[in-house]
């Protein structure tokens, strides 16, 4: 029977040690993990920041092409209404000497017609 406890005693000693070598497998898998998962949240973080970053870019572009869209939208626009404002002027003047040429023409004509009733004598 003392074979037979000592071999059970060094099975027990070979499980017990088969088990700490998996314990000490398992607490170094546990370690990476532990380690990866660091590694990940300090990633999460940089791209947390990253995001305040570029959300912050995004908003000073967009401010900057809506004054830029502005501007050109202003340009346009006194552009479109200076050419409004030369071609009434210029309508203005081509149509304002007819007009006055029209009034002269018929003073003269008010001017011919006369009515010839009045007659002018001469005393001798």
């Amino acid at each position: 029977m003392g074979t037979s406890n000592s071999d059970i005693i060094r099975k027990i000693q070979k499980d017990a040690d088969d088990v700490m070598e998996v314990m000490i497998i398992n607490v170094d898998k546990v370690k990476e993990r532990g380690e990866k998962l660091e590694v990940l949240g300090d990633r999460a973080e940089q791209l947390q920041e990253a995001g305040k970053v570029f959300q912050k870019t995004a908003k000073e572009v967009e401010k900057k092409e809506r004054f830029a869209n502005l501007k050109w939208k202003l340009i346009l626009g006194v552009t479109v209404g200076l050419v409004i404002l030369v071609t009434i002027i210029i309508v203005i003047i081509c149509v304002l000497p007819s007009t006055k040429s029209v009034d002269s023409v018929s003073s003269i004509k008010s001017a011919d017609s006369v009515p010839s009733s009045t007659t002018v004598r001469t005393v001798d």
